[in-house]
């Protein structure tokens, strides 16, 4: 599923959001659901899927985005309904499985403030604007 999306413009932001999924859209899938569960995971897949259709960086991509990064960061820990996190006490933090969630959650941060920073452009409109707070 994650291979199927286009990447025909990369120089935009929706165009390297659908680059980041083609490229780690499995990974941040199997850590979601490392750290949430299945919930966390379909939540993944969603905006995949969404992302397939879309025509600009809406606010579903943006809320979606931001909620990966905090989950992946583990900002919710002590939210054990957010995301369904518990699961995250599971992992061993020496684990390669840590490690790739450290480097997806850093890739992710970069494109939450490229979004920020594509929306603060003048001119631009493929972009509502992302926060990582958001």
């Amino acid at each position: 599923m994650f291979d199927s999306l286009t990447t025909e413009d990369t120089r935009d932001v929706l165009g390297r959001v659908r680059s980041f999924f083609l490229d780690h859209g499995h990974q941040v899938a199997m850590a979601a659901s490392m750290i949430g569960g299945a919930a966390a995971e379909a939540r993944v897949v969603s905006c995949a899927l969404h992302l397939e259709g879309a025509t600009r960086i809406d606010h579903r991509i943006k809320r979606d985005l931001a909620g990966f990064h905090r989950l992946l960061s583990l900002h919710d820990v002590q939210d054990l309904d957010d995301f369904g996190i518990g699961l995250f006490s599971e992992l061993h933090p020496a684990s390669a499985e840590v490690e790739t969630i450290c480097v997806l959650t850093d890739l992710l941060e970069d494109l939450l403030r490229e979004i920020d920073t594509a929306a603060d452009r003048p001119g631009r409109n493929d972009t509502t604007g992302a926060s990582i707070a958001a």
